[in-house]
């Protein structure tokens, strides 16, 4: 009973100091020049001001650094801003520096502070800056080590940065317009808990970003004609809802390692991305994404970690659902789904067929999800087409990749795959196996016209098997790169391309029974350019060139096995060596001496001045092509020389 009466006590005497403060609180009169019982400058107002009171401001121009240290409220005779305006006189020190809590600040435009801040707010709360311009200053609003505070209805443009809060927690910022900034419409670093309401910020390089500060709301605002929107880094447990994200150059919406965050009922449109997350145990719901070039993405193709997000189908992609599996097993996604985009993670035994995707970071996208079949797709116009990360025992048949900006398929660290039936055109890559990808089958697929490669082995992918491909009109035909060894390479064809085949610090390969015309190269076997690793040991036999320069070889390979019975690609009884032609029909196979017929040149080809085919292969022809059949070539006297010939 005694505690309670203690407690009403002082409530009323709190009561009583408030209603004693806001009674004795006076006006003291701001005049541009000055004038009898006002102030010329607003410095002095403030110095001769007590707490709690109000210093109005007549309109004009004034040329001041202003300290504000004491809880005063500071407002303009004429509420439109651009009445009363307030250039700093030093550009190196802010308009207004406020080091008192419960500041009040209305009604002015500040501006001329390129250096530093318009108001900079100095471990301060309680503090209101509202219906303010500012223009040409390095930051218009700074927050550091300021808490509780209000930003409301200030029009924010010119500047390097709008609003840019440096550890500061649990302010309100709505209703704010920032406007052709060169940075940052609203920065947040290290600073928990805030709200953003209802802001506009256009123009700028990133519309809103947020760094080291979780727990944030961004809610009902609107970031348009930046190059970045919205941009969350760090930035976990937020809630982003009913924001709307348009014509950004880059991201709409992104989120990187900011996870547990919910996005809810937002818009992102035009832009080149319009979601886009790098952050795992996210909620999306009900949020639109169209005329994006990239509508949807999650993930790069070397991300590993988890990717556990809810993502329901009333998420739309051009008015498609995504379709976002975790943990699904014994599902079929066809055309009756109407999907837009597909995510399968942790998953087992799916089929997608007979889809069409286009316009999102990835059109499939598997993650450690096994015995899956995705048949007879067509996905075109993405980012990347197909993408398989760490998948096993899944087969890739029929499906049509086209017009993708980056690779058509990738599998990375994925094992016992066939990718088998596709047809890849228009990409950067065809089909690109990374990270140690092995005993994978990519047979019978057709790649054309992909702008640097049409199929690529690396980063140590190992024991898979290229069979029967047509590949075409590439940079290179076939790429092995980072130490990809002990892989197949057979009866593939590669036509039109600067390389047919190029190897770097990559061995022990076998390269048979393939054909490759019309390159300008058709094999080249190269050292490693990152640590001088060469291509050695490969096995190359029984191919057909007819190229511009049919090989360079630059480690130590051999170009023929011993002489074996069986058809070789020539159409001859015995497998040895390869087929040298030349776009001119006049290549070493198609004039080598062949006396006892067994379409085997009686003398060696020299590939480089140290790599031989011992046993090159010839075309049926008559004897008497030489001049006289007893005589030898200078090619052959030059080989007889160096005791090379077929015993070898």
């Amino acid at each position: 009973m005694k505690g309670k009466r203690i407690l009403i006590l002082t409530a009323v005497f709190t009561l009583l100091i408030l209603i004693s403060s806001s009674a004795s609180a006076s006006t003291l009169y701001v005049k541009e020049g000055g004038d009898t019982g006002e102030y010329g400058s607003l410095q002095e107002a403030i110095n001769a001001a007590n707490e709690g009171d109000v210093i109005l401001v007549g309109e004009g121009r004034y040329s001041e650094n202003v300290l504000v240290n004491k809880s005063l409220e500071i407002i303009s005779e004429n509420k439109c801003p651009n009445k009363t305006v307030i250039t700093a006189q030093d550009p190196e020190t802010p308009v207004f520096h406020v080091t008192s809590d419960f500041v009040k600040i209305s009604g002015f435009t500040f501006k001329g502070a390129n250096s530093t801040y318009g108001i900079y707010l100095e471990g301060v709360s309680g503090s209101k800056i509202s219906n303010n311009y500012f223009s040409e200053n390095w930051r218009s609003i700074m927050l550091r080590d300021s808490h509780e505070n209000t930003l409301e209805n200030n029009r924010l443009a010119n500047s390097d940065n709008g609003i840019w809060l440096e550890s500061s927690e649990q302010n309100i910022i709505k209703d704010n317009r920032a406007a052709s900034n060169r940075h940052y419409g609203f920065y947040l670093n290290s600073s928990q808990n805030n709200t953003l309401q209802n802001n506009c910020a256009s123009g700028e390089a990133v519309g809103i970003y947020m760094e080291n500060s979780s727990g944030c709301r961004i809610l009902n605002s609107k970031t348009s004609n930046n190059f970045y929107g919205i941009y969350l880094i760090d930035s976990g447990e937020s809630l982003l809802e009913n924001n709307t994200a348009n014509s950004n150059e880059m991201y709409g919406i992104y989120l990187g390692n900011s996870n547990e965050s919910v996005l809810r009922g937002n818009k992102a449109n035009s832009n080149q991305w319009g979601i886009y997350l790098n952050s795992s145990f996210n909620t999306l719901q009900n949020n639109t994404m169209s005329c994006n070039s990239r509508n949807f993405g999650a993930y790069t193709y070397h991300y590993r970690g988890e990717m556990n997000n809810t993502i329901d189908t009333s998420n739309m992609v051009d008015g498609k659902p995504i379709y976002y599996l975790v943990g699904v097993s014994n599902q079929t996604l066809d055309s009756d789904s109407n999907a837009g985009v597909v995510y399968c993670i942790n998953c087992e035994n799916i089929t997608l067929k007979d889809l069409y995707l286009e316009n999102s970071s990835f059109g499939i996208y598997l993650y450690n999800t096994q015995n899956s079949l995705i048949e007879g797709n067509n996905i075109s116009n993405n980012e990347h087409g197909i993408y398989l990360g760490n998948c096993s025992i899944t087969t890739l048949r029929g499906n049509a990749v086209n017009s993708n900006e980056g690779d058509a398929f990738i599998l990375s660290s994925c094992r016992n795959c066939l990718v088998e039936d596709n047809n890849a055109s228009n990409n950067m890559a065809g089909i690109w196996l990374c990270d140690a990808s092995r005993d994978n089958v990519l047979k019978e697929n057709t790649a054309t016209s992909n702008s640097w490669c049409c199929i690529d082995l690396g980063d140590t992918s190992c024991n898979n098997t290229l069979e029967g491909n047509i590949l075409s009109e590439a940079y290179e035909g076939i790429y092995l790169y980072g130490a990809s060894e002990e892989n197949t390479l057979k009866n593939n064809t590669i036509t039109a391309s600067s390389y047919g085949l190029f190897t770097e610090g990559c061995g022990n390969n076998t390269i048979s029974g393939n054909r490759m015309s019309g390159n300008d190269v058709g094999i080249s076997l190269n050292l490693d350019w990152t640590d001088g690793t060469n291509s050695d040991c490969n096995i190359i036999y029984n191919n057909y060139l007819n190229n511009s320069k049919n090989a360079e070889d630059y480690g130590t390979n051999t170009w023929n096995i011993s002489k074996t019975n069986g058809v070789n690609i020539a159409g001859g009884p015995y497998l040895g060596g390869n087929f040298w032609a030349s776009p001119g029909g006049d290549g070493f196979s198609e004039t080598a001496l062949d006396e006892d017929k067994d379409m085997i040149s009686d003398f060696p080809y020299n590939v480089t001045e140290t790599n031989y085919d011992y046993l090159p292969l010839v075309s049926e022809k008559p004897l008497e092509k030489n001049k006289n059949a007893g005589e030898k070539t200078a090619d052959e006297k030059t080989a007889s020389e160096k005791k090379c010939g077929k015993s070898r």
